[in-house]
């Protein structure tokens, strides 16, 4: 037998200073620390971002705890149901068995059913009588639940639905009506359904029409908690380019037709002999628009015609480094263009003769850009990154190389990926692999910033606090349509730091350079998924306390799964073992905002609209999910 000991621990007893820092904010809880202990520990926390972090958490949860004792715990309304609800099934259990001994023992059955018959007669009287008065001889109401009284079983006890979840949500989406035009709808959710409900929550919300109509060929719709507009990506159809176009949601705002303009075209890039392997460094945007942006919150949008500038010169990898090429944006010239608003929803264009690309568009923090990855819509050239200042009449190409993706914000730069051909081997059995590199994109100035530490990441989304993202770790390949894909490699969450040592990921085996062990464990990665995929897409909330990752499927990359994962506020780490939502059936494109995770489940109808939108909502007291009117629907992002 060990007696425990109390003597001090030394300072070398602890295996590792973070094991001490914690233990020492444990006790810190507690009461006062020693002098010499505190002193350690505050020096500590000073250099320690980890322990700082465990601090803060401590403390939280301390005010959370010292919060409850002014609460006043209250039964949930729904305990006397399921607790007669399981009665009535136990006794139901009984009396099957009993008539099952009475069947085996036949010359005791007509003494056997008078004591049953007895016996629920008592139970049931005994019931009814202490439903019937309180404790105190008064009046009690009870809930009314309807119980089977055929001995036979045959009809099912209703058990009523658990208690539902109160939040407040405001629900935005589009409804295809008859004519096949879509229609702007809002919602009010006040109650979810928590997991556990049996039957579904009454949780009725009025629908609002806004009385805005959108064109029938519509792809993707994106939103934005800092505008009353839509952005609008219509695919291209029969005489009609595709166009992306601002909708004002506000018909007294809508701005008025713009006059005819000479907007520059999409700016071409002239890059030296030297070829390079990071984008330009050095991009100085020359490009100019003689349209002057309207005074009104969403002012006229023009866009020129499809004038896609030359293909770049492949970029390639190899071990020796070679002189960065500087590009500079030169305006080329284009013809005059007048665009309109359209009269019935006031829509402005402000990209003209290209589709959208991938999932991955959104609006900064601030609200005040708009990102998104684009191609020329007769396939003649591959993606480049697309920027939109709003106020703006046109949305710009940022990138000239046709294979530069659009992957999230950091604070109030881009983060894109682009294409490197890294050639293994050396003649007939010389090989090209696909690699992505990711980089840093001022809006304003446009300049360019490489990004080596973050090894090969593709489409990185960067989490608010700029600590985590998920990205491809792995090889690409090359789409019938001029686009990129996943290859061969692994979805993953990962720590991101730009500024960190760069990992040296270059290698002769094209399967050891997909996945990488020096990646891997610099970044602490955590695989979601892997293997070849046709495309995903990942997305936090405001707060970064819950990330949601959509995965299309392999046969029908219109339709995927989606799962929604919490963050853990301790210590920011995300389990992706216990989802809060598992893999669950959705189209292409979802939104997730603070408190809510809105998607549409599939139809037959086909890639754009489902079927039903689903809302799953959440507050600090749990969470839950409601289902909307049925589709055709389309989410706004």
């Amino acid at each position: 037998m060990t007696l425990p000991s109390s003597r001090v621990r030394r300072p070398d007893d602890w295996p590792s200073s973070h094991v001490r820092a914690r233990a020492d904010l444990s006790e810190q809880l507690d009461g006062a620390l020693d002098p010499t202990e505190a002193e350690w520990l505050e020096t500590h926390l000073a250099a320690c971002e980890a322990c700082t972090v465990t601090a803060t958490a401590y403390a939280a949860q301390r005010l959370e705890l010292r919060a409850l004792r002014d609460r006043t715990p209250e039964p949930p309304r729904d305990l006397w149901a399921r607790t007669a609800a399981a009665i009535e099934s136990e006794a139901r259990f009984r009396e099957t068995s009993r008539r099952r001994l009475g069947r085996r023992r036949s010359a005791l059955a007509p003494f056997a059913l008078l004591s049953s018959a007895v016996a629920v007669a008592v139970i049931v009287g005994t019931l009814t009588s202490s439903q019937r008065t309180g404790g105190d001889g008064t009046a009690s109401p009870t809930p009314q639940v309807a119980v089977a009284s055929d001995l036979g079983g045959s009809a099912p006890s209703v058990v009523p639905g658990a208690t539902p979840l109160a939040v407040a949500q405001r629900v935005e989406w589009l409804s295809r009506e008859s004519d096949g035009a879509y229609r702007f709808r809002v919602a009010n959710v006040d109650e979810v359904c928590p997991p556990e409900a049996v039957e579904p929550c009454d949780t009725a919300a009025p629908v609002e029409d806004r009385q805005v109509a959108l064109d029938r060929n519509l792809s993707s719709v994106f939103g934005s908690e800092h505008s009353d507009a839509l952005i609008v990506f219509n695919n291209p159809d029969v005489g009609d380019p595709g166009t992306v176009n601002v909708v004002p949601l506000d018909e007294s705002v809508a701005p008025s037709p713009s006059p005819t303009t000479t907007p520059a075209a999409s700016p071409a890039v002239v890059v030296s002999s030297a070829p390079s392997l990071a984008p330009s460094s050095t991009a100085t945007s020359t490009a100019t628009s003689t349209a002057s942006p309207s005074s009104t919150p969403r002012p006229p949008a023009t866009s020129p015609p499809a004038s896609p500038t030359p293909s770049a010169p492949i970029e390639s990898a190899s071990p020796t480094p070679t002189p960065t090429a500087t590009a500079t944006l030169e305006p080329s010239p284009s013809p005059s263009v007048a665009v309109s608003p359209s009269p019935a929803t006031g829509a402005v264009e402000i990209a003209r003769d290209v589709v959208l690309v991938g999932q991955s568009a959104s609006y900064s923090p601030d609200g005040a850009w708009f990102a998104f990855t684009a191609r020329p819509a007769d396939g003649s050239l591959g993606p480049d990154i697309y920027l939109w200042k709003v106020g703006d009449a046109l949305a710009t190409p940022v990138t000239a190389d046709h294979r530069s993706t659009f992957g999230s914000w950091a604070g109030v730069s881009v983060v894109g990926s682009t294409v490197l051909e890294t050639t293994l081997g050396s003649g007939e059995t010389a090989t090209t692999e696909l690699t992505p590199r990711s980089f840093l994109l001022d809006p304003l100035t446009q300049a360019t910033t490489d990004l080596p530490a973050a090894g090969r990441a593709w489409r990185p989304a960067v989490d608010p606090s700029g600590r985590k993202a998920v990205y491809w770790a792995g090889t690409l390949r090359a789409t019938v349509a001029p686009g990129f894909a996943p290859e061969a490699g692994r979805l993953v969450l990962g720590t991101w730091t730009p500024d960190a040592i760069a990992v040296d990921t270059s290698s002769q085996s094209p399967l050891a350079s997909a996945i990488t062990d020096k990646q891997a464990r610099a970044h602490d990665e955590v695989t979601i998924a892997a293997g070849r995929m046709e495309d995903w897409e990942a997305r936090w909330d405001m707060s970064g306390t819950h990330l949601a990752v959509w995965i299309a499927d392999a046969q029908d990359p219109r339709v995927g799964r989606l799962s929604l994962y919490g963050v853990s506020g301790f210590d920011g780490r995300i389990d992706l073992r216990k989802p809060l939502l598992d893999a669950e059936l959705a189209t292409a494109g979802f939104a997730i905002s603070e408190g809510k995770l809105v998607w549409a489940t599939p139809s037959a109808d086909g890639a754009v609209t489902g079927d039903k939108i689903q809302v799953l909502a959440w507050t600090e007291n749990g969470q839950g999910q409601v289902e909307s009117v049925s589709g055709p629907v389309v989410v706004i992002r």
